[in-house]
């Protein structure tokens, strides 16, 4: 049954089956964003992004609470909730991980552009946290749409993609100028298996088990084919090198190793709390001094 989005004015929406990693999901678009929607239909009628976002944005919050995550919606209100807001409230709320949900388009009208791609920061390093999250969500969201893959690529311009301060992806999962895959974008079974597929990597990643809707039962996720997360997200994980770093946290560190802060520079032994203490305390001393 499909859940109604009424809220109240402005809160987002956090869902917690328990304590566990916080997954921030964004239903990128409102439902009245100007342009994003596709060519009219032979009967009249147009399919809005926003139709397929929200919907699959709960899809993938239902599947990832049934397999232990806490989901945070950063944008339940109907109108086009800013870009800033929905980051804030990812930040503030210290998610763990950050998944925009898209459908793509190519001009105005119907074309052959097709198939799913994953975006990232463009500053991301390669086999960093984040890339690997990255890749991870991307391979089993692509296998699960059975569409054309597109691949990972990287944005220097995408606001949360760069503004986040947790592992950020944006999924496109198909275009809305393409016919074929705009009828799929407006079914309920295509959604649901867009969402199923982005839960599948984020339990791959996080080496947590994926129960299906179907059987309710544990399932070994399987982790990405070409690359494995070499951490997790238990507490007890420490940053000891620069490549470990967060993107939000690294130019702090680099300068730090630069001006040799770090006894061994490979075996920092930082805590996730204490990064971003120094993180809030340099953008403080930097603040103060353009006073």
């Amino acid at each position: 049954m499909e859940r109604k989005r009424t809220l109240m004015a402005a809160e987002p929406l956090l869902q917690r089956a328990k304590p566990a990693t916080l997954i921030a999901i964004d239903d990128g678009h409102g439902a009245e964003t100007p342009g994003k929607r596709s060519p009219a239909f032979p009967d009249g009628s147009v399919l809005k992004e926003n139709q397929f976002n929200s919907r699959t944005a709960e899809l993938l919050a239902e599947a990832l609470t049934r397999c232990g995550f806490a989901t945070l919606m950063v944008a339940p209100e109907e109108s086009d909730t800013p870009l800033k807001t929905r980051v804030m409230r990812a930040n503030e709320a210290r998610a763990d991980a950050y998944i925009s949900i898209h459908a793509n388009a190519y001009g105005s009208g119907w074309n052959a552009a097709n198939g799913v791609e994953t975006w990232i920061y463009e500053k991301i390093m390669g086999q960093s946290n984040t890339y690997l999250f990255a890749q991870s969500v991307h391979e089993a969201f692509a296998a699960a749409s059975g569409r054309k893959d597109r691949g990972l690529k990287r944005s220097a311009d995408l606001y949360v993609l760069k503004a986040t301060d947790m592992h950020a992806v944006i999924v496109e999962c198909g275009f809305m100028t393409n016919r074929e895959e705009a009828e799929l974008l407006k079914s309920e079974d295509y959604r649901r298996k867009c969402a199923e597929g982005i839960c599948k990597g984020v339990c791959a990643f996080y080496k947590m088990e994926y129960i299906s809707p179907e059987r309710q039962e544990p399932e070994q996720a399987e982790p990405p084919t070409t690359a494995k997360p070499s951490t997790t997200a238990e507490p007890s994980f420490r940053y000891q090198s620069i490549r470990d770093i967060p993107v939000w946290g690294q130019a702090l560190i680099a300068e730090m190793v630069e001006n040799k802060c770090f006894g061994d520079a490979g075996r920092m032994d930082l805590s996730e709390d204490m990064l971003r203490t120094m993180v809030l305390l340099d953008r403080l001393a930097k603040a103060r001094k353009e006073r």
